[in-house]
């Protein structure tokens, strides 16, 4: 039986049911179209056959009752008419979700902005040359960043490589410089049994010894070697004083009896002399310098000279000194005749011993100007002339030589110079010359001050 034979009365195919649309937000939902108003005579044209009805959608029932057909917007072949009722008919409408995983779901990613300066906010918009906006911020238009241009990797590996080797001189150059000196120093035994005291005392002790001249001493015949120097420096409570001891200081030698000072090392060397001064001066000696007429010369002519002043005019034979009045530049035999003059002095070993000691101030300061500080030339040549013609005790080196040169410095600064208490520069005992003889009613209090580290510039000896 065929579709068209079918009774009137045979129930037409059930329609299926539309389904419910679920809520769409409004942002994704369609744009409804607008119908097209309808006539009357589409209202009143209703199909008559159930196969006509079959494939046919509808709207939703008129107030009249009529089912109408919503409008077509144009005019399709019957090719595109089938299609397009077959996609109808078998289209399934897919629901729309929401995408909820993130909260910016759905909004268009903001632009890059950036905060205008308060005198661009506060400008009126002609003279920005843009039409003002309510927001504060603008967008930052897209620009090629400026490379930072950065020093050369090989510059860099350069200026590494001089500050490593820079560092290790710094370091190295004076290790060298004090094995140089602890090397070729000369060594002797010259310290006493004594305990050690507070504070820390040097003996320094010039020698005349002649020799062939090579190095810068006096040549000559004279068998043996005496002491034309004899100074005690002494650092105790940051207080540094210089006691030079007159050569023909009348004293106790231990196991000769009365005699010169200077006797004490024509007869047994350094030790007895080291001796006889701890035994006149109640302090122990901790480290012991020896000083030839050589280095005198070959140290300031190391440094290049140094400035020395003389108030009077000299012409000395016996020490060859030749000098004008006032202050000179004095090479390095120059001046070791001006420290060895004696005869020409109205002060006699005093006056020798006043320009001894302005030698070694004067070269103690040279040492430590930039010229010579900073010439490593310069600096071995000093080391070298003074390792070559300096003798020290066992226990002393380089560390001691350079505490030995601050606490001159600082006793001639503070003007803590001198020689000790003198009751009479020309004492005679009948069997031993003209001799020194020191205060006895002064000299203990002055030893005692000096060993204590309280003695004063007023308590040296005040020549008249």
């Amino acid at each position: 039986m065929s579709q068209s034979d079918l009774p009137a009365s045979f129930p037409p195919p059930k329609r299926p049911r539309p389904q419910r649309k679920q809520q769409i937000p409004p942002s994704y939902s369609p744009r409804e179209k607008r119908n097209r108003p309808e006539s009357s005579q589409a209202g009143n044209q209703v199909s008559s056959s159930p196969a006509n009805n079959q494939n046919t959608s509808y709207t939703s029932p008129t107030p009249g009752g009529n089912r109408v057909r919503p409008a077509i917007s144009r005019k399709l072949s019957s090719n595109q008419a089938h299609q397009k009722e077959s996609c109808t008919t078998n289209a399934q409408e897919i629901p729309i979700q929401m995408r909820t995983g993130s909260r910016f779901a759905g909004r268009s990613a903001p632009a890059r902005t950036r905060v205008l300066p308060q005198k661009k906010l506060d400008a009126s918009p002609e003279e920005l040359g843009t039409p003002q906006t309510p927001s504060r911020l603008e967008p930052i238009p897209p620009s090629k960043e400026r490379r930072v241009p950065r020093p050369n990797f090989r510059v860099r590996r350069i200026l590494a490589i001089g500050l490593t080797l820079g560092l290790i001189f710094m370091i190295a150059w004076p290790l060298y410089l004090c094995h140089l000196v602890n090397s070729q120093l000369n060594r002797v035994d010259a310290l006493s049994a004594l305990p050690a005291n507070e504070g820390e005392t040097w003996l320094i002790a010039g020698s005349d010894k002649r020799s062939d001249g090579s190095d810068g001493g006096v040549s000559g015949e004279d068998v043996g070697a005496r002491t034309d120097t004899i100074m005690l420096i002494r650092r105790v409570n940051s207080m540094s004083a210089i006691v030079s001891l007159p050569r023909d200081t009348a004293v106790d030698i231990p196991g000769y009896g009365l005699n010169k000072l200077n006797a004490a090392y024509s007869l047994e060397g350094p030790k007895l002399l080291v001796q006889t001064v701890e035994s006149l001066s109640g302090v122990k000696v901790d480290h012991y310098l020896e000083v030839s007429m050589g280095s005198v010369t070959q140290l300031v002519d190391a440094v290049g000279g140094i400035e020395l002043c003389l108030d009077y005019d000299v012409d000395d034979a016996d020490s060859a000194l030749k000098w004008q009045s006032g202050c000179h530049r004095a090479d390095g035999g120059t001046a070791l005749a001006f420290s060895r003059m004696r005869q020409q002095d109205p002060k006699g070993d005093i006056g020798r011993a006043e320009r001894q000691r302005q030698v070694v101030s004067k070269l103690a300061d040279t040492l430590f100007t930039p010229s010579t500080f900073l010439n490593p030339f310069k600096q071995q040549d000093l080391a070298i002339a003074g390792a070559q013609n300096l003798t020290c005790d066992n226990d002393s080196g380089t560390w001691a030589l350079g505490k030995l040169l601050l606490t001159y410095r600082n006793a001639t600064k503070n003007n803590l110079t001198g020689a000790p208490p003198i009751a009479d520069m020309a004492y005679y005992d009948g069997a031993h010359g003209a001799m020194v003889l020191l205060d006895t009613q002064k000299i203990s209090g002055f030893w005692s001050a000096f060993q204590k580290g309280t003695l004063q510039p007023s308590q040296y000896h005040q020549f008249q």
